[in-house]
């Protein structure tokens, strides 16, 4: 396989390294292998970083199988064997959990389960640091989806530190676009099996993908939603709710 990118790519993703401080000597990085083309994407990415950078970290590849397909594991071993990575493969009952109960949103329970079985095997093994193929797309999706659905203003951070679990998840292609993900993955002719899960395509992150497709595509749109992201001193937000105790004292002193 060919282990090299544009100057371009690899640009974007040391620039996140270098100012979110992701990768340091001595790291332990699992990278949270799905399947898709962003993780896989990530691995391939990692593993040249592996052999140019100056920092010395280790580098593994795990997949948490949730039940749906038996036969992505094939094409996983493949892909790691070509690279050579250590693949660990986490079987798991996360298929027959979701498809035996009447599960609200199932993809985000898949998400959440899948994520505690990587993080347990983490502990387990000592590795310090949990690389996901998230990018900027998504951290952009993510922020929507926090406004629209929660009525929040939060996004995917690059680096998150997990206390309780002492691990740390790293973001490296947060600066990356997809449609450059997926140029890179093209070119290379890496294989993305497509997910048999019968949920795909079903969630709310699908459903703000589609609805805000066309805006993506807008370079000026799309790069003023990535500063609105950012903390900035000029933010004409409205106050913090007053304490509902609070305020209704101050409206009975507007009557007569």
């Amino acid at each position: 396989m060919n282990l090299s990118l544009d100057r371009s790519v690899t640009a974007q993703v040391v620039k996140a390294i270098a100012e979110f401080d992701l990768i340091n000597d001595g790291d332990r990085i699992a990278v949270g292998l799905s399947g898709g083309k962003d993780s896989a994407f990530l691995l391939l990415v990692l593993k040249i970083f592996s052999k140019y950078f100056s920092k010395d970290f280790m580098l593994k590849a795990v997949h948490v199988d949730p039940g749906f397909d038996d036969s992505s594991s094939l094409a996983l071993k493949d892909f790691c064997q070509q690279l050579k990575i250590d693949l660990k493969i986490i079987k798991s009952e996360i298929a027959l959990y979701i498809n035996s109960t009447e599960a609200s949103n199932p993809c985000s329970k898949c998400a959440h389960f899948r994520k505690g079985a990587i993080i347990n095997y983490l502990k387990q093994n000592n590795f310090n640091k949990l690389a996901f193929g998230h990018h900027l797309d998504d951290a952009v999706e993510t922020y929507l989806m926090s406004i629209i659905y929660s009525g929040q203003l939060q996004t995917l951070a690059p680096k998150r530190f997990l206390d309780k679990n002492k691990v740390e998840i790293i973001r490296p292609l947060i600066y990356l676009r997809e449609s450059v993900i997926i140029r890179e993955i093209k070119k290379r002719n890496i294989k993305i099996k497509k997910s048999l899960c019968p949920y795909d395509g079903n969630s709310a992150r699908a459903k703000i993908k589609k609805d805000f497709a066309k805006y993506f595509k807008d370079e000026q749109l799309f790069s003023n939603l990535t500063a609105a992201m950012r903390k900035k001193e000029n933010n004409n937000l409205w106050p913090t709710k007053t304490e509902e105790k609070l305020l209704t004292q101050k409206m009975k002193k507007y009557w007569k």
